[in-house]
């Protein structure tokens, strides 16, 4: 799945905006990939890009859904996976502030945890 990611990514940054749908295709034909956390967050960065940001929140959402449903959870992710977690949790956590959808509060509890998990 990563070649067929990096072609994708090729194509919307070469402004075919259409790789949006190529990448939709792709998630639904390797819906059990360990890389299908990767496919939802770049589909969160083009439709955040194109301003479609509730759609990229989910699309978000469903790649910190798809690494947290490994077995043993985000205790068990390698440190690539859980730096990507994090990194994906704050892309959820700064574009739905800037909509108005979550207080500080929210934000300073994802922080905190992160920070706990390190602590451990």
């Amino acid at each position: 799945m990563e070649k067929e990611l990096n072609e994708i990514r090729n194509k919307f940054q070469g402004g075919k905006h259409k790789a949006i749908d190529e990448l939709r295709t792709l998630i639904d034909n390797f819906p059990t990939d360990d890389l299908l956390y990767k496919a939802h967050d770049l589909l969160g960065d083009f439709l955040n890009f194109l301003g479609q940001h509730v759609e990229a929140v989910q699309s978000w959402s469903n790649a910190l859904k798809s690494l947290e449903d490994n077995p043993g959870g985000i205790d068990q992710l390698n440190e690539q996976k859980f730096l990507d977690w994090i990194n994906i949790s704050l892309a959820i956590a700064r574009t739905t502030h800037r909509q108005g959808l979550l207080n500080i509060i929210k934000i300073d509890f994802i922080l905190t945890e992160i920070f706990f998990y390190y602590i451990r």
